[in-house]
């Protein structure tokens, strides 16, 4: 061939294959980010390539956090076969215009902020979003993907950076970095802020008012004028914490300095495994070493099943790391400790406690411990997570140098039943001879039970779709399930008192969903990787019927809106026993009950008859008087959007917006009881409308959509925890209200 046209021919081909990488660059790739496979990220059109030489100390990791790029495309883009690098290599860069974040679920807006070095002001604006709100599937827009940082004001020191890396980083000097900061020394911590660059301060960092607000602020902007004490009041934050989350060794804050309120998920101790997780993938995420996450958990391999709960921090001596759904009430009692003591020693001016936070103890606490008893079938990890401790607490508390158990041995936990003063009377309540025979009828020993006169025909729930049918016409099944609750009554009467203090009170309380309307049907994992499914109604009844009984304990008058014909509280042993989608529950009220039509069944959904649960209301708080009123629905509903955590939602009027002041205080009371992490919110429920109550609030104690609370759900230790923390904020609220 003529050299000519081979020279021509070879120009064509590296044309066209500069274009056929340009057009697969500029397609939509859905592409691993750095922690993994926990969030998805799109790539836009390719805009520009640069290079980026390594320099000495250098890891991809740390310049694909620079470059907001994911390890795995640095490596596509320079097809490297592992992340090794060298001095004076150099890296392709490619610019792309827009990157774009697919939400998952349990994703907060501030913890994708923290983990994409975007601030959450940013991220709104970019978005158009108003509040924190997010949905599973969303896709946030995150700005520019591949180009360096530009000039942040704050940076939020990682696991394992230096103030060198930093400075180098952004092309500062350490000693300019110190001057902004007031650092006497190099030495910085993971979660430090630190002051960069002048804000331009066209882009604040939160809407910063005085107003309560439902999303809380995640940031503060200081203001001259403004102290440490003064801030932590305000938005109702420990001192100690603020300081924690930003690195403070002193109160000395600045004007301008952004400060961190509250803890992220990334700022937490505990990490539940979700699905398609690996330890890298979890070890990036946080920051931290595979190695590091296995010594925390006495991990001897790198197998991890979805539900596990990983630590993250290794507990320090006299400091209780808060973990969801930890109240501080329960923190004293667990440690022999006045809920007062902790917080004059941690600057608390409230109850309320964030998962993350770090609590001081005191010199030497003596913490107090339960026993609990092996049974067969039991692992230490399943003991060890029941009683929120990890694997090696269990251990190093035992004095174990194995993980080998047998049934019959006694090991000592985290108690469950706390125990108090007056709350000391809990755990000595006869909670068997309360499931015990009742009402005359035939009691049923089952694993998943007991049941009275009858039982369902499965032994577990089989599947998400499988359900049985009430065996009796409608009016039977409500005659027996009157028999059935009238003789609970009679137990609980002659078991004596708690206390007076709920007396004059009369309480509705609501299990959510029932009769043909299961509400959420989940799958879950026992400890041995086999799926088994929960039914949010046929739990939720237990949890309300737990309630019931102290509340009446206590001097109130209960009424509950559904009855069962044939089981009141149950457990199951083992757990993988589940609870059956019986379609037999039946509104408490004569009247409803006359009929055998299928509406004439309690019944969810738009079409459905909730106004009878407000109707049942209406009648049990006649003559009671209207400030002695209060109704509770309960829930365990699946919702991605929603928070890994308890919410109390109260009636919020969807056009006018204006919110029931009454029922938003007795939530915000309740949130410190019902733990670490409770999210309360405005909403237009049907329930609460026109609800005669004064308190009428709904209580989404469980949420399914994530794995670690349907694994909860199955426990009758953790479901009496649960009912507890309800009876207690009840009453200290009423305490407060005289």
């Amino acid at each position: 061939m003529n050299p000519v046209h081979l020279l021509r021919s070879y120009h064509r081909f590296k044309a066209v294959r500069t274009f056929l990488f340009t057009f697969f660059l500029s397609t939509s790739l859905l592409i691993t980010p750095v922690g993994g496979d926990v969030p998805r990220v799109q790539a836009g059109k390719v805009k520009s390539q640069s290079v980026y030489i390594v320099k000495k100390g250098d890891t991809l990791g740390g310049i694909a956090l620079r470059y907001k790029v994911p390890i795995k495309t640095l490596r596509k883009w320079n097809k490297l076969r592992s992340d090794k690098i060298f001095e004076g290599q150099r890296l392709r860069i490619n610019s792309v215009s827009t990157r774009w974040y697919i939400v998952k679920s349990g994703d907060t807006l501030s913890e994708i902020a923290l983990q994409w070095n975007v601030s959450i002001s940013r991220l709104r604006k970019l978005n158009r979003i108003s509040g924190g709100r997010i949905y599973t599937g969303q896709k946030l827009k995150l700005g520019s993907f591949g180009d360096p940082a530009k000039k942040p004001a704050i940076h939020v020191v990682r696991k394992g950076e230096a103030l060198w890396d930093i400075a180098r980083q952004y092309n500062l000097s350490i000693s300019e970095i110190k001057k902004r900061n007031h650092l006497n020394t190099d030495v910085i911590k993971p979660g430090m802020s630190l002051k960069l660059f002048e804000s331009s301060g066209k882009e604040s960092v939160e809407k910063q008012t005085g107003e309560e607000v439902e999303n809380e602020l995640f940031e503060y902007k200081v203001r001259p004028g403004d102290n440490l004490s003064a801030i932590a009041q305000r938005f109702d934050v420990a001192v100690s914490l603020i300081r924690q989350l930003n690195g403070l060794k002193k109160n000395r804050i600045y004007p301008g300095q952004t400060l961190q309120l509250r803890p992220s998920s990334l700022d937490e101790a505990v990490h539940v495994v979700r699905s398609g997780e690996t330890l890298s993938s979890i070890a990036l995420k946080y920051r931290m070493n595979v190695s590091e996450i296995k010594r925390i958990n006495d991990l001897d391999g790198s197998k991890i099943v979805v539900g596990q709960e990983l630590r993250l921090k290794a507990t320090k001596p006299h400091i209780h790391i808060v973990e969801r759904g930890d109240a501080l009430w329960e923190v004293a009692q667990a440690y022999g400790m006045k809920v007062a003591d902790i917080k004059k020693l941690n600057g608390l001016t409230s109850n309320r406690i964030y998962p993350g936070q770090e609590l001081q103890l005191g010199t030497k606490p003596a913490k107090s411990f339960g026993i609990y008893t092996v049974k067969k079938g039991d692992s230490l990890g399943r003991i060890a997570r029941l009683h929120q401790m990890s694997v090696a607490d269990l251990k190093r508390t035992n004095h174990m140098r194995t993980a080998l158990i047998h049934p019959g041995d006694r090991l000592k936990v985290n108690p469950l039943l706390r125990k108090g003063k007056e709350w000391l009377k809990i755990s000595e309540i006869n909670w068997d001879d309360l499931m015990g025979s009742s009402g005359g009828f035939k009691k049923i020993k089952t694993g998943n039970g007991p049941y009275y006169g009858n039982r369902p025909k499965a032994h577990r729930q089989k599947d998400r779709r499988y359900y049985e049918n009430a065996p009796l016409s409608l009016w039977n099944t409500f005659k027996r399930a009157r028999k059935l609750q009238a003789a609970f009554d009679g137990k609980i009467s002659r078991m004596g008192r708690l206390s007076d203090r709920l007396k004059g009170w009369h309480i509705v309380l609501d299990p959510g969903h029932g009769g043909l309307d299961p509400g959420a049907v989940v799958a879950n994992l026992d400890g041995n990787g086999n799926k088994v499914y929960v039914v949010e109604d046929e739990y939720v009844y237990d949890i309300a019927l737990r309630v019931y009984v102290m509340l009446r304990l206590h001097g109130a008058r209960v009424t509950l809106t559904l009855l069962s014909p044939n089981h009141l509280m149950r457990h199951s042993d083992p757990p993988v026993q589940t609870f059956v989608n019986e379609k037999n529950e039946v509104y408490n009220s004569l009247g409803y009950n006359k009929g055998n039509k299928r509406a004439h069944w309690p019944i969810g959904g738009r079409n459905g008859n909730l106004s009878r649960r407000v109707d049942i209301a209406r009648k049990a708080f006649k003559n009671v008087p209207q400030n002695r009123r209060i109704f509770l629905s309960f829930h365990a509903d699946i919702d991605h959007s929603a928070p890994n955590a308890p919410l109390i939602l109260y009636y919020r009027n969807r056009r006018t917006g204006r919110a029931d002041r009454a029922s938003k205080y007795f939530a915000k009371s309740m949130q410190a009881f019902l733990g670490a992490g409770t999210v309360i919110r405005g909403q237009n429920l049907l329930v609460l409308r026109n609800n005669p109550a004064r308190i009428r609030v709904m209580l989404e104690l469980r949420n399914l959509a994530y794995t670690d609370h349907a694994w909860a759900l199955r426990f009758e230790e953790l479901r009496q925890r649960d009912a507890e923390k309800v009876v207690r904020g009840l009453v200290e609220y009423v305490g407060k209200k005289g």
